[in-house]
C-alpha cells in the first residue's frame, strides 16, 4: 500500500501541491492580517489554490489528453468536496480544539492531500475512466 502512494506521479503531485498550497496560504494569511476571519480565508485561499492545482496537475502531474470538457467538472466536483473537507477539519481543529490557525491548517492540508490525490488519480486524470464528456 505505501508503495503504491510513493510513485514519480504522486511526488509530481506533491509538488504541484506545494505550489497550490502556497498560494493557498498567501491569500489566506494577506486575507487574515487585512480583514481578519480566519474560517472564510481559508476557504477563499483553497479555492485559489485549486485553480492552481488543476493547471499545473492538468499540464504536468498527469499530462492527461482528455478534453478540459471532462476534466474540469470532475476535478470541480472532487475540489468542492475537498474544499468543504479543508474548511470543515480546518474549523473543528481550529474553534472546536483550539489549535492555532497554522496548526489547524497543516493538519488539514495533509488529510486533504491524501484524499485529492486518490480521487484525481481514480477519477479526473485516469485515462481508462470511462464517463460521460
Amino acid at each position: 500500500m505505501v508503495r503504491q502512494f510513493l510513485t514519480y506521479r504522486f511526488i509530481k503531485f506533491g509538488m504541484v501541491g506545494v505550489l497550490a498550497t502556497a498560494s493557498h496560504y498567501a491569500v489566506m494569511f494577506a486575507g487574515i492580517s487585512l480583514f481578519s476571519a480566519p474560517v472564510l480565508w481559508s476557504f477563499i485561499g483553497a479555492v485559489v489554490g485549486a485553480v492552481v492545482g488543476y493547471l499545473l496537475n492538468y499540464l504536468y502531474t498527469f499530462q492527461s489528453s482528455r478534453p478540459h470538457k471532462q476534466t474540469t467538472w470532475r476535478y470541480g466536483v472532487i475540489t468542492v468536496l475537498s474544499i468543504l473537507l479543508n474548511t470543515a477539519i480546518f474549523y473543528i481543529l481550529h474553534r472546536v480544539a483550539g489549535l492555532p490557525v497554522i496548526l489547524a491548517q497543516l493538519f488539514s492540508t495533509a488529510l486533504v492531500f491524501v484524499c485529492n490525490y486518490l480521487a484525481h488519480k481514480s477519477i479526473t486524470f485516469d485515462e481508462k475512466a470511462a464517463g460521460p464528456s
